[in-house]
């Protein structure tokens, strides 16, 4: 049986400039920006924050930075209304996340 080995045996004949290309349209394509919140999201998103910095709960974050998403899981243990921030303690380290990076939060039911 004949095993291919895909685009590898194409990307001998081509350029370094031509991979780098093909590299960067990729992440072009699995780019996408955050939607625009509304007042009503934003306000839901707050309760979320408060309610789970006063109570010690786990929380869900969504978050893009950068042109990155990801998902952040941990306690708020400071709230900075000046800054703009809040420090979130996951189960290795402390990080800060500015409100403006925040696209949703969740509280996790349940977790020990």
């Amino acid at each position: 049986m004949n095993k291919d080995r895909g685009t590898m045996k194409w990307t001998a004949m081509m350029l370094p400039e031509h991979i780098q290309r093909l590299r960067d349209w990729e992440k072009e394509l699995a780019y996408t920006a955050p939607k625009e919140k509304t007042e009503w999201e934003l306000e839901d998103l707050q309760q979320t924050i408060v309610q789970a910095y006063k109570q010690g709960l786990m929380v869900t974050f969504s978050i893009f930075k950068q042109g990155i998403w990801s998902v952040e899981l941990g306690v708020i243990t400071t709230l900075e209304i000046a800054k703009q921030q809040l420090l979130v303690e996951t189960e290795t380290v402390v990080k800060k996340v500015d409100f403006a990076m925040i696209q949703s939060a969740q509280v996790v039911d349940g977790y020990d």
